[in-house]
């Protein structure tokens, strides 16, 4: 009698233990997704570079690009050097045109008041390079 209540509390045990891995491993998926929008969060000023050296990027792109880093802009904390290359990328860019150019030069001109020169030759660069590259 002991071997049968045994065996029952035995059987009672694994099916138990089967069911429970079912619908914990099998049955209910893992949210995957938690990890995800932290990745798409990320913004860095990688991220506008990698948009104005792609030559596929459209003139949307580089405005999309430019205006999520002034959004971004105090947490990036861009060096003088930084700031100079994004000038001359979006002056470079085949697709980027005058509003573009001239709102992003504003803008970074009204972070920098000191940098206001430079600035401006770094987007004279830009063009002349891209001029020169179009005889070219």
């Amino acid at each position: 009698m002991e071997q049968v209540i045994f065996i029952i509390i035995s059987f009672v045990v694994i099916v138990g233990l089967f069911l429970f891995a079912l619908f914990k491993f099998v049955l209910v998926k893992p949210n995957k997704k938690a990890l995800a929008p932290k990745e798409q969060d990320y913004f860095g000023i990688q991220n506008v570079m990698v948009v104005l050296d792609s030559r596929t990027s459209s003139a949307s792109d580089l405005q999309e690009a430019i205006d999520k880093f002034m959004k971004h802009y105090d947490e990036l904390a861009p060096s003088k050097i930084q700031l100079k290359n994004i000038l001359i990328a979006l002056a470079l860019h085949k697709n980027s045109n005058k509003d573009i150019i001239l709102n992003t030069q504003k803008k970074l001109q009204e972070l920098n008041p000191d940098m206001s020169s430079d600035l401006e030759k770094a987007v004279k660069r830009g063009l002349d390079a891209r001029k020169q590259s179009r005889f070219n």
